[in-house]
């Protein structure tokens, strides 16, 4: 699964994409974290292919897709998943982001230029504060902890990208991380979202406190919200099976009211 595909290209960078799935199923995108990669769903896209079209993109500089010469900021990332929505014709499909993906999601939503039919945020800061602990951790880390920490993904990155340079794509994500302007993350503009929204938190997630989530979830009118004890910021590969039950339910649900609204 997501072996293959297909590069769309967006300014200097050529950007991989891969279906999976039931082809004339709902379409559902998959943007994956930081320093990950389309492979990261792989446990949760077992689970949905029987029933979805699955489309998952590779970020840029992430998995099969170059890092082009502009900076990494989550607006970038924003706009170069709407300029590959649009390219698919699936500027309305429903989008499940992890992390840094999930961020991007929001952004997305946020800004009115796709219309996601629904979407999932699992693990994602809506803000981050100078003071958010987190901010420590982006801080501190360095190239050479993450691949001893994450030698696999490391290396998977290594065996796949077009021009690997994983110093590059660290600091690159790291800045990225750090940001704080508009170009970083989403902020109040989430209160714009109109969209049915999933807010889906690890409880104990390192990265993304409870707060985070319950806050974000109370920023966007009707919002929901999935909080897994015992979980952490990587709940969609170790527990893909404990989420799928809220997943299913939450489209189902809004999916059931569009269809009454249609009726009226």
């Amino acid at each position: 699964m997501f072996d293959t595909g297909k590069s769309v290209t967006v300014g200097d960078a050529a950007l991989f994409v891969s279906e999976a799935g039931k082809a004339d199923g709902d379409s559902i995108i998959l943007l994956h974290g930081g320093l990950g990669s389309r492979n990261d769903f792989l446990p949760l896209a077992r689970h949905l292919e029987a029933d979805f079209r699955l489309v998952a993109i590779d970020s840029r500089g992430h998995g099969r897709s170059d890092l082009g010469n502009v900076p990494l900021t989550y607006h970038q990332l924003e706009r170069d998943a709407a300029i590959v929505l649009a390219e698919l014709g699936l500027s309305d499909a429903g989008i499940i982001g992890h992390s840094d993906g999930g961020i991007v999601a929001l952004r997305l939503a946020a800004s009115g230029v796709v219309r996601p039919r629904f979407v999932v945020a699992v693990g994602a800061h809506w803000q981050m504060p100078a003071d958010d602990p987190t901010r420590e951790i982006y801080q501190g880390i360095t190239a050479s902890e993450w691949c001893g920490m994450f030698s696999e993904q490391v290396q998977n990155y290594e065996v796949e990208n077009p021009a690997p340079d994983f110093a590059r794509l660290f600091d690159a994500t790291k800045a990225m991380w750090l940001g704080n302007d508009d170009k970083a993350y989403p902020g109040a503009s989430v209160r714009s979202i109109t969209s049915p929204l999933l807010v889906v938190h690890g409880d104990e997630d390192f990265l993304v406190s409870r707060r985070q989530a319950f806050d974000l979830a109370e920023q966007v009118q009707g919002a929901r919200l999935l909080n897994l004890p015992c979980a952490s910021h990587t709940v969609l590969e170790d527990r893909p099976e404990e989420v799928l039950p809220a997943f299913k339910a939450f489209i189902a649900s809004f999916s059931l009211s569009q269809s009454e609204q249609g009726k009226e």
